[in-house]
């Protein structure tokens, strides 16, 4: 694999077709930071008085006021849930419409936005299991952890039980189980959505084909993967003397979010081209004809 001619197609095809930015933003909009959740949560203490000198006041009767602020901020609060599904099953198929574009330019076809979007809105349930399927494993390990504090809870009315001994080292196993598993799929979904997506298949069925094309390019993989992390470095470098400029203007925050959207852009259409010549589907290069004397 010739990774400079294909780092150069990527960046021509984003360029030349610029509805798939308009695509990564989308996709940047089911985004999650993911950063900085436990920088507020070190180094705070508060000094409260002894128990004995502690007052509890009396609450006033639940009156009308109170319980329509609290309904209200229900209300809200299931808005914000809704809202953060639908922008995130958004993001998903923008995914899968970015793959599909640039499928179509590469073979030389006619793409548009409304043609990728639709096609990634065609395949959005199994795009979306796709999507699911890396967070059973962390679903499953929640639901252990929190059955093994119930459990043993129920049993002794505190933690401090010889039960531990036993259910501790259960739960470390699944941990180390679980969480690689979980890791793994993740690795994987970028290869799955394209096998969904290029070749129709199910959401288990795209899985095992990313795991077969994976291994069969194991070494190419990890080089662009390795590219793409040395790319990110430098535009993360970038990003942040660029978001400084940007914070202190509102105004020109759309500017970020079109950035962010073009990376996305370039990074999938890196991606769907390598698979493509992976899987063969890429286009062969043009040969020359013998000129004729």
């Amino acid at each position: 694999m010739q990774y400079g001619n294909l780092l150069s197609q990527a960046w021509d095809t984003v360029w030349g077709h610029k509805y798939l930015i308009l695509l990564g933003v989308l996709a940047a909009l089911g985004g999650t930071s993911g950063s900085g959740t436990g920088a507020a949560s070190g180094g705070f203490r508060v000094n409260l008085p002894p128990p004995e000198q502690l007052r509890i006041p009396e609450l006033p009767a639940p009156g009308i006021v109170p319980l329509a602020i609290g309904g209200f901020a229900i209300i809200i609060a299931l808005l914000a849930v809704v809202a953060a599904i639908v922008l995130w099953v958004i993001s998903t198929i923008s995914r899968g419409g970015l793959i599909a574009g640039v499928d179509t330019i590469d073979e030389g076809g006619v793409s548009s936005f409304g043609q990728a979007w639709t096609a990634g809105w065609r395949k959005g349930w199994r795009l979306v299991g796709i999507a699911l399927l890396p967070a059973i494993p962390i679903l499953l390990l929640v639901g252990l952890g929190l059955a093994a504090f119930l459990t043993l809870y129920s049993v002794s009315g505190t933690m401090a039980s010889p039960n531990v001994g036993i259910i501790a080292p259960i739960v470390v196993v699944w941990i180390f189980i679980l969480v690689p598993l979980a890791l793994a799929l993740g690795a994987l979904e970028a290869l799955a959505n394209r096998a969904c997506m290029l070749e129709n298949l199910s959401v288990f069925g795209s899985y095992k084909r990313g795991v077969e094309v994976l291994f069969a390019n194991f070494g190419s993989a990890l080089v662009l993967f390795l590219i793409q992390i040395i790319l990110s470095i430098g535009i993360g470098v970038a990003g942040i003397l660029l978001g400084v400029v940007l914070a202190l203007c509102c105004l020109l925050w759309p500017l970020l979010l079109l950035a962010q959207g073009a990376i996305i852009a370039y990074f999938s259409t890196m991606w769907t081209l390598a698979w493509r010549q992976w899987t063969g589907l890429a286009s062969a290069p043009e040969v020359p004809l013998p000129s004729v004397r």
